[in-house]
């Protein structure tokens, strides 16, 4: 491991805002939602919760099944506790695939093993980096659940658990790393393994067959929750991610040791001798470029709507006998007094900025195709910048916004079932639409960032991640108003709550326009290098 202690230290100043920027958002969601706690519970009721919870399918799938609502910490672990996980999870499949696999596909790696560096210290340092980051979410999250008076036992097993899923997830990125000669498509398997794993956890906690329950187990984002933090600890779990991610990890050090530096596993396709008719012009690129996410993302938000729409007709019913959560969830849904309309406000409110996260993923190929020299190859041919900004901006912008109406329409299938209405689609499909500016806006922030400042597109993430949180947490915690409302989303009508607004509407859509067309005078005007 010659070079080792260079190399940690060299990819923990490379990632140290992307460290940084994660844990300190994770770590604030805990204690804010703890801080809630008498706001959104009763403790006296909560008895009468848990049992409620516990029998209705839709809340089970939606955020597990409760342990122990009486107190802030147990009531804290199953309103964002795998929330939180998931997020740990996606930081760390991310982190360490920065860390190891794109700096080898950009050529970085190759020149620091030009000097005295060993085999593996590389990987070995990203992955220390990673696991690194992982450890301090738990510490922050113990100590800050600790300081609000909470029991030090549940505190440390709650952030131990956050910890032990990140280092598995990390175990998971170090592995998709080696499989694949690109970066893309190891964030890809890293993305699609969390995917695959909330979903196994959402089927297993919505089921009432014991069989099906017992699945759960399977899921590494549960097994923070089956600790039982604040309930009664169950150390012994913590042995299961802990196993998984050091496997995982020991397995991606071997890996490496049977690959090519440069390559994966999995050996590239051969391309075509000769390009095809229709991959001739800087549009047929682009979308070559970005239709494996875009089929990947449409499949998984359709199922992820059509799961979530199943659940509506049982919604009514459970918040019907609780009345603390029917305020929540009311509050969520734009004040609605109908909670089959609050129920598809708050999804839509989360599945628009979802369509966000892709908008901005999907126009973060050019800035990728720049670094890489890839940009500049295809600029010098007869392809002027402008088209070529426009060929994959159109795509950012087109390919999420008719995802988030099918999106929208898939939600209310099961509504428009079981009431005979099929109204709901259209309704529902129509309200995904008129959120549709507010991820434009997210999208135009980008663009204008990679115009004028590329250095600082990182801000555009920000932006995304704030608008998540205030939608799957700071609503729901009766944050004031003004603050859950700094989003781009803020002025939008929320339909069919509210009475559509085209000037908001319009006006929202100029916004991003104005965005993009100030980003594009940018990036006509700028080196293409970004210096």
């Amino acid at each position: 491991m010659t070079g080792l202690g260079e190399l940690v230290r060299l990819a923990a100043r490379r990632s140290r805002w992307f460290y940084l920027a994660w844990v300190l958002a994770l770590t604030v969601v805990v204690p804010a939602t703890a801080a809630a706690y008498e706001q959104i519970i009763d403790p006296d009721n909560a008895d009468l919760l848990i049992t409620t919870m516990t029998a209705n399918p839709t809340m089970r799938a939606m955020l597990g099944p409760p342990v122990d609502l009486t107190t802030a910490g147990g009531f804290t672990v199953w309103r964002v506790g795998t929330f939180v996980a998931a997020m740990t999870a996606i930081m760390a499949v991310l982190g360490i695939i920065r860390s190891t696999r794109a700096q080898e596909e950009d050529g970085r790696t190759e020149l620091l093993r030009s000097g005295a560096v060993g085999r593996h210290a590389p990987l070995v340092a990203g992955i220390l980096v990673t696991v690194g980051a992982c450890l301090a979410l738990g510490v922050l999250v113990a100590g800050a659940m600790t300081a609000l008076g909470e029991p030090v036992a549940g505190s440390v097993a709650f952030g131990a658990g956050l910890a032990l899923v990140g280092a598995t997830f990390a175990g998971v990125g170090a592995v998709a790393a080696q499989l694949s000669a690109s970066a893309r498509t190891a964030r890809a398997i890293g993305m699609w393994t969390i995917a695959a794993a909330y979903t196994l956890r959402a089927v297993a906690d919505g089921s009432s067959d014991d069989a099906v329950s017992r699945l759960a187990w399977g899921s590494p984002l549960q097994w923070m929750a089956l600790v039982r933090p604040y309930a009664g600890e169950r150390w012994w779990v913590l042995l299961l991610p802990a196993a998984a991610g050091l496997l995982l990890l020991v397995g991606a050090v071997a890996l490496e040791a049977r690959r090519d530096h440069g390559s994966g596993l999995w050996a590239a396709r051969r391309g075509r001798a000769a390009a095809p008719a229709g991959l001739r012009s800087g549009a047929a690129l682009a979308w070559r470029l970005h239709r494996g996410q875009v089929v990947g993302w449409s499949l998984g938000m359709l199922l992820f709507a059509l799961a979530m729409g199943s659940l509506s007709t049982s919604f009514a019913d459970m918040l019907e006998q609780v009345p603390q959560l029917r305020v929540v969830f009311e509050r969520m849904g734009g004040g609605a007094e109908q909670l089959a309309e609050a129920f598809f406000v708050a999804m839509l409110g989360i599945v628009s900025v979802v369509m966000a996260v892709v908008a901005v993923q999907l126009f973060g190929r050019l800035p990728e195709q720049e670094e890489r020299g890839h940009a500049e190859l295809v600029l010098s041919t007869a392809l002027p910048r402008g088209r070529l900004l426009a060929s994959h901006l159109v795509i950012a912008a087109a390919a999420p916004v008719l995802l988030l109406a099918a999106a929208g329409a898939v939600l209310a299938l099961n509504q428009a079932r079981a009431t005979g209405d099929a109204s709901w689609v259209a309704q529902t499909a129509g309200g995904a639409l008129a959120l549709a500016p507010g991820g434009l806006v997210a999208l135009g922030v980008a663009v204008l960032l990679h115009g004028w400042a590329p250095r600082f597109g990182w801000l555009a993430w920000v932006v995304v991640g704030w608008s998540l949180f205030m939608v799957w947490v700071g609503t729901a915690l009766g944050l004031p108003e003004w603050l859950t409302r700094l989003t781009p989303w803020a002025a939008l009508p929320q339909l069919p709550v509210e009475e559509m607004d085209w000037a908001a509407v319009l006006g929202t859509l100029a916004a991003a326009v104005a965005l993009m067309a100030l980003g594009a005078v940018g990036y006509r005007r700028r080196d293409i290098a970004g210096t």
